[in-house]
């Protein structure tokens, strides 16, 4: 009479401990795949964002969304009109920017929050109110989409403050391949100094570089990305007009070279989330 013959303790620990070995050699491959597909899925976000903004430049003289020319201060004569009036400075907010785009179904509000976010204060806006737009009562984007990082935000991404010279030079389809208009995030005034408590203790490090370095999906104006590991990219510079002497500086992409503390007067790439903006181009940047 046969008899069947299960496994024996011996043979099922040797299983176990072949399919543990398995299972850890496979998983850093594993998190290293999907950590790539976050990243590429990121990039194609940031992607689609810069598209859109070209698509609306095609129809306002090649000038990328300005929340403060589509919500003009009141014409002298007329008062409230669409599309007449001078610009409003103030308006030209992330909120305001992302928000419009949105509304004119440029694109969704998913696209705003990055895949990888790390921070509980950045959501989608799921309720989005499409039903708001009222061009003739004066209204173009929903004032509830918020942008601020340390209480609410709608938005993950950083992007060229909409003044100054930054405005006049870039905030255009330019096709500059060498100044950046979008990307992740970074740390506070971008510093990065040994030792620095703002980099270490950021939560932007989580994005894609795990704890230890910043690394970020940055989209230059030509819309090609680069995957950065520094905020002082390799190749870029800027004219300092202060110093003759001094024909190009490095250019740290989250620091406000030029212009002095929030001035968004500049002319060096500065990319920041800005919840506020006076009529002097004084900026509140946002950082986590």
């Amino acid at each position: 009479m046969r008899r069947n013959r299960g496994f024996t303790l011996i043979e099922l620990l040797t299983v176990m401990a072949i399919i543990s070995l398995l299972v850890g050699l496979l998983l850093p491959a594993l998190a290293k795949a999907r950590a790539q597909a976050q990243l590429t899925k990121d990039q194609s976000q940031i992607k689609q964002i810069h598209t859109a903004w070209i698509s609306f430049a095609r129809e306002y003289d090649g000038a990328f969304p300005t929340p403060g020319l589509i919500n003009r201060l009141p014409d002298d004569i007329l008062g409230d009109r669409p599309g007449r009036g001078p610009e409003d400075v103030t308006a030209n907010t992330t909120c305001a920017l992302f928000s419009v785009c949105i509304m004119q179904n440029y694109f969704a509000p998913q696209l705003a929050v990055t895949p990888t976010e790390p921070s509980a204060f950045v959501l989608v806006k799921d309720d989005f109110n499409y039903d708001l737009y009222d061009p003739v009562g004066d209204i173009y984007w929903d004032e509830n989409f918020f942008c601020k990082l340390r209480s609410i935000s709608h938005v993950s991404y950083a992007h060229t403050p909409i003044c100054g010279e930054r405005k006049v030079r870039e905030w255009r389809d330019s096709m500059n391949s060498r100044f950046a208009v979008l990307s992740n995030r970074g740390v506070i005034d971008g510093n990065d100094q040994p030792g620095s408590q703002d980099y270490q203790q950021s939560i932007t490090l989580k994005l894609h570089g795990g704890r230890e370095q910043w690394v970020g999906n940055v989209l230059y104006n030509d819309n090609h990305i680069e995957v950065e590991n520094s905020f002082w990219p390799e190749g870029l510079t800027y004219f300092d007009p202060l110093d003759a002497a001094v024909a190009s500086l490095p250019d740290n992409i989250f620091q406000n070279q030029t212009g002095g503390d929030n001035s968004g007067l500049g002319f060096d790439i500065w990319l920041t989330i800005v919840s506020g903006i006076t009529m002097t181009c004084d900026l509140s940047p946002e950082w986590d």
